[in-house]
């Protein structure tokens, strides 16, 4: 899954605040961007996440928007791409402020959103420039015809409001169905991932995510209850492109662990373990508890029903080497 490091992005923000102040017209800046295409992130059903994005953040928004909400990714990307030259703030005629200080300014995109028509909901992400909206978002939204739609958009800055934009917009397309803005500082950034998903299920556009992975070890099939976490989300997604298999072994009378063949994200800190409790060792391990530990580690899930080392033991088979089945179907 494509997630962002926001605590490390907010403190380079104080560099890159500087670089875009001048083109956004406040202390604010645009807090996003590598270079993405069009893409589908998971189950894309009817929502599309549209972003406008120079430096990284707003990417990195628009990536846990189409997370939470199963929408395909679409990136504005200008036919001409900026410059630092074109975003140097210490030039008045720099050709981000020449931009924005024509009304009439529409940058070119370059390339169009496949199937328009096909979506209900449309999330519009930008930085703050001046305290508007960048003009090439404006010429994203008259390439479309937005009738039946709901738009959201979202907004980043360094320390100015994103209101200022949301609303010139929904003054400047009265046609559109604007409903709000989710507006990030570079001090809110560290927060994203809460944030966007509180405000996904407050207005009620989120996916249904998967919160189970079934184990089978032998004839014994167990249902694993998912930890809300990065690694736990980053193994279902290694899932949905087919079950993964692997050998587990005993260690120290408390666990079986085994290689899952690739490395996933991990979030360690030390935790007491017990019977029933799976976890992620050093990124790249699997390991099933049947006794209890207390170690650094990511923890993923729990056996359903388990709360005893017999009954954990009894389900692996019991000691010994045994081949382990991972799945999204029960």
């Amino acid at each position: 899954m494509k997630r962002k490091l926001f605590i490390v992005i907010a403190a380079a923000l104080c560099t890159l605040v500087f670089v875009f102040a001048g083109c956004s017209g406040t202390s604010g800046s645009e807090l996003g961007d590598h270079g993405a295409s069009q893409n589908g992130s998971g189950d894309a059903g009817n929502v599309l996440v549209a972003y406008f994005s120079c430096t990284g953040n707003t990417e990195g928004v628009a990536e846990l928007i189409a997370e939470e909400t199963g929408g395909t990714l679409f990136e504005i990307v200008p036919e001409a791409p900026y410059t630092d030259a074109d975003l140097d703030y210490s030039d008045d005629d720099c050709r981000a402020n020449r931009e924005q200080n024509d009304p009439d300014a529409r940058p070119a995109i370059a390339s169009e959103a496949e199937d328009m028509a096909s979506y209900d909901t449309v999330f519009v992400g930008y930085p703050i420039w001046w305290g508007d909206a960048p003009r090439i978002v404006q010429t994203f939204l008259e390439n479309y015809d937005f009738s039946g739609k709901t738009v959201y958009t979202f907004s980043t800055s360094g320390s100015s409001s994103g209101s200022g934009a949301f609303n010139g917009l929904s003054r400047e397309y009265p046609e559109i169905d604007f409903a709000e803005n989710l507006h990030f500082t570079s001090s809110q950034l560290s927060s994203a991932e809460e944030r966007v998903a509180e405000w996904i299920a407050d207005i009620g556009v989120s996916v249904e995510k998967e919160t189970d992975i079934y184990i089978t070890v032998g004839n014994n099939r167990m249902r694993m209850r998912l930890e809300d976490n990065a690694s736990a989300r980053a193994l279902v997604e290694r899932l949905h492109d087919g079950n993964i298999t692997l050998t587990m072994d005993d260690y120290g009378d408390m666990e079986k662990v085994g290689a899952l063949g690739f490395d996933i994200v991990r979030s360690d800190s030390r935790i007491t373990v017990g019977p029933g409790d799976v976890v992620l060792y050093l990124g790249n391990r699997l390991t099933i508890y049947y006794d209890v530990n207390t170690y650094t580690f990511t923890r993923l899930g729990h056996i359903d029903g388990v709360t005893t080392r017999g009954e954990m033991l009894e389900l692996l088979g019991g000691a010994g080497e045994v081949t382990v089945t991972l799945s999204l179907e029960a």
